[in-house]
């Protein structure tokens, strides 16, 4: 059994505990005790606290992508627990910016940290073991959405409209149990999971993390076409779907006229055994 409590998210199932935009779960597998995101600040250690989980018992951090609302308390992680290893994307801690207005505006992670002694830098495959898989090598690119358009990284010196090669994503097998985790999905939760089944070579038992389809910024949504051809192509009948963040609730009420029972949202506070 897979355990998976929420510490960072943007709503909360209780006022006992603190939410904010962004993302941070805990996990607890066989074998280890896994943090995948951080968010933007201390919220996490706050929520960690109350749910009873000391951070300095954590042996590994997955960090999703290079955005500070998965990956801005990572200074703060560090000087809770010094031995834990952190793996992020080579590319993560490249400048990464979004544009409103004609304005750039970082929304990057701490590239300082980049060399520091936890930091495990991963390519577009990574096997940490037997339970953890991290991979990155999306081969489709269905259903774009346009809030990615405003994203933008730094390549060879000048911004670009953002690849998100520097998205990565876990799988954890335990047994006959295989999990997908996913920060935003900015590559598509669609390609994402496509992605996962190529690689474990059958259908996931779950997949739980962001869709993003709704930007609390401008409070805007992806529209309905987007999010019912999505929904559609996720209902093979096998999987079950945990979504929260960037999927929005409007989106997710949207989705479960589809998914109906495969799927559930999650809030700070939420534990899932799986």
């Amino acid at each position: 059994m897979i355990k998976v409590t929420t510490f960072v998210e943007n709503t909360s199932i209780s006022p006992d505990y603190a939410h904010k935009h962004g993302l941070c779960l805990y996990i607890e597998t066989t074998n280890h005790k896994i943090l995948f995101d951080l968010g933007s600040n201390g919220l996490f250690l706050e929520n960690a606290k109350k749910l009873g989980v000391n951070i300095a018992e954590i042996d590994t951090v997955i960090i999703s992508h290079g955005h500070a609302d998965h990956g801005g308390a990572l200074k703060l992680f560090l000087e809770s627990n010094n031995t834990a290893k952190v793996y992020v994307r080579r590319n993560a801690f490249d400048s990464h910016k979004i544009k409103v207005l004609g304005l750039f505006f970082s929304v990057g992670l701490d590239s300082s940290l980049k060399k520091h002694p936890q930091i495990v830098l991963t390519d577009a495959r990574t096997v940490i073991d037997d339970e953890l898989m991290l991979f990155s090598d999306i081969d489709n690119h269905m259903f774009p959405t346009k809030a990615n358009k405003k994203l933008y990284a730094k390549v060879d010196g000048k911004m670009i409209v953002d690849d998100f090669t520097h998205e990565q994503n876990l799988i954890i097998t335990e047994g006959d149990n295989k999990i997908l985790f996913a920060g935003c999905a900015h590559s598509g939760i669609v390609n994402i999971k496509d992605k996962a089944e190529k690689i474990i070579g059958e259908k996931l038992d779950s997949v739980i993390g962001g869709f993003h389809l709704y930007n609390p910024a401008s409070r805007k949504r992806e529209s309905d076409e987007l999010i019912d051809g999505i929904a559609d192509s996720l209902n093979d009948g096998v999987t079950m779907y945990y979504t929260c963040h960037c999927t929005g609730k409007k989106v997710f009420e949207m989705m479960k006229k589809k998914l109906t029972d495969r799927i559930q949202y999650i809030s700070v506070g939420t534990v899932l055994k799986i």
